[in-house]
């Protein structure tokens, strides 16, 4: 929780020039009309490249909490982001289980669809679903399958695009992910719920 709360903290700051709230509740999301999520696609519609930050802790200065790694992603369709070969390192980085971390971590990266649901004309805001990614690993002397599950319908699911750093527009977005499944059934495996934000902008 305490990884959730700080890049949940972190991206509220990043998008403070966008948010009018960064609570859970529901003030600022509408109920748009076609014509409103069609101008919000026409705003955001395209390929961006940026990174992704997620919790990492330096051994050499406990106060830098975060890294980051290079990523791209696209809005091609008013209702999905696809967001490039997801690195599956990322995803197992706090796994408990030693063989299916190992395992994860060497698996290839896939590209994770999210379904949007645009909530704010402007800035451009917008829910974000992520499908779980599937994964076929061998370890332990079987071949298991493996998925990886996110929140869904979560206020700290979410995107915004308008926020502007040297005059570029930026859009920030924040996935969570919750739970590990193997062979059907939910694990404990997963320490965590694990922030991931994402910062870019349109190429």
């Amino acid at each position: 929780m305490k990884k959730l709360k700080f890049l949940s903290v972190l991206f509220c700051c990043l998008a403070a020039m966008s948010f009018t709230s960064c609570d859970n509740g529901n003030d600022d999301v509408q109920s748009l009309t076609k014509e409103q999520i069609a101008q919000c696609f026409t705003t955001v519609k395209g390929t961006y490249t940026g990174k992704v930050i997620y919790t990492s802790i330096n051994p050499n200065n406990k106060n830098d909490v975060t890294d980051t790694l290079n990523i791209q992603w696209a809005v091609n369709t008013d209702s999905t982001l696809v967001i490039s070969k997801f690195p599956a390192k990322l995803l197992a980085q706090n796994i408990n289980n030693t063989d299916l971390k190992t395992a994860l971590s060497a698996a290839a990266d896939q590209d994770l669809t999210c379904y949007t649901g645009f909530t704010k004309t402007s800035p451009v805001t917008f829910l974000l679903n992520p499908v779980t990614l599937t994964y076929s690993l061998t370890y332990g002397g079987a071949t298991h399958k493996v998925q990886v599950a996110f929140y869904i319908n979560s206020y700290y699911s979410y995107g915004v695009y308008g926020s502007t750093v040297d005059s570029q527009k930026l859009m920030q977005m924040q996935i969570l992910e919750g739970a590990i499944y193997i062979d059907g059934n939910q694990s404990t495996s997963l320490t965590s719920t694990v922030p991931f934000m994402f910062t870019g902008t349109k190429n």
